[in-house]
């Protein structure tokens, strides 16, 4: 299988970034030459159209004050243009994000009045799609497909906290002063300066970190330090039982998603589906149940055709699946016992 590129065009991200800038009035001359010059092509004209309606109907949904409107606003801006989200789909997919997270810093500031008190945005992206973000201390995040991130607009004078829910690869910035803490369900990790992937999502019995470099630290419920990693370490902490296991491993595997790849290492077929349905927002399900212990070993490309993921799958296992078309909803998978 040949890798692609999954990144948006050049073209494409200096359209939205030009878009963000002139929506906001920064853009220089120079810029602004650019951002006519784009205008020229009617499709992108038709995107900055759409694009400055959402924002202005947006700004009717609630009697949130001018500031924290402009905030919002301005926060989801720079995180165009700063931040460089990339998408591995449509360009009407990227809007939706950003007016979720638009959405969602007007109703919090709606709720709150403008004053010095911490408010939350909520960043969701959807089965199908990746997401990239830079956070207000210089932190950077990638966020893989049906993820959760739930992060402050700025963060507070001793410490930097942030929730998630799925799989995210964090490169966080150091601060000394300021450790840096995810928290999700099962996991709460604490750093002051790393690289390190983390994994939590509802659906897997299983929620995980592996460092890249740096440290960490893990901590239960009652805030004690239960572990810390050194790079090349993975903590696995099983939902069941509640136990925390730690081993050496390839980081590299661990983080290929953010470009693209999607890396099995001995993993059962039901947890494998389980990675595919958020990869290809699809509905996987088994025919026969023992088919869900096999294990697999490999890497597999996102960028290619769910069947043709599939049949490579079938090549290593006793295995066979039909796949339904949906027009109105997820499309079907069902994996069979070979015969």
């Amino acid at each position: 299988m040949v890798e692609t590129n999954i990144i948006m065009d050049d073209i494409k991200e200096s359209l939205w970034e030009k878009i963000a800038g002139k929506l906001h009035g920064e853009l220089n001359s120079d810029e602004e030459a650019g951002f006519n010059e784009l205008m020229s092509d009617n499709g992108h004209l038709t995107e900055f159209k759409r694009t400055e309606k959402i924002r202005d109907d947006l700004s009717k949904t609630g009697p949130a004050p001018y500031e924290a409107k402009n905030k919002s606003w301005n926060r989801v801006g720079n995180s165009i243009r700063w931040s460089r989200m990339h998408w591995i789909s449509s360009t009407l997919k990227y809007a939706a994000l950003v007016v979720v997270a638009f959405v969602s810093g007007i109703l919090l500031h709606t709720n709150t009045p403008v004053d010095s008190t911490l408010h939350y945005s909520k960043l969701y992206v959807p089965c199908g799609q990746m997401g990239q973000i830079t956070m207000s201390d210089g932190t950077q995040v990638w966020l893989n497909s049906g993820t959760t991130l739930r992060y402050p607009d700025r963060f507070g004078d001793k410490s930097r906290s942030v929730e998630v829910k799925g799989e995210a690869f964090f490169k966080v910035a150091k601060i000394p002063d300021k450790p840096f803490t995810i928290n999700s369900t099962d996991l709460t990790v604490e750093v002051l300066g790393t690289s390190f992937n983390f994994s939590a999502y509802q659906k897997d019995n299983y929620s995980s970190v592996t460092l890249v470099e740096g440290k960490v630290a893990i901590h239960n419920d009652q805030g004690e330090t239960v572990a810390k990693l050194q790079p090349g370490q993975m903590a696995t902490k099983d939902k069941n039982t509640g136990s925390l296991n730690i081993k050496e491993v390839n980081t590299t595997s661990y983080s290929e998603w953010i470009d693209g790849k999607i890396f099995f290492d001995d993993e059962r077929l039901d947890q494998i589906a389980l990675k595919l349905e958020r990869w290809f927002n699809v509905e996987i399900s088994f025919d026969d149940p023992s088919l869900k212990s096999k294990r697999f070993n490999g890497t597999i490309l996102k960028n290619k055709p769910i069947d043709q993921i599939m049949q490579a799958l079938e090549l290593l296992a006793p295995i066979q699946f039909h796949h339904q078309i949906n027009a109105s909803g997820k499309d079907k998978i069902t994996i069979y016992k070979r015969s």
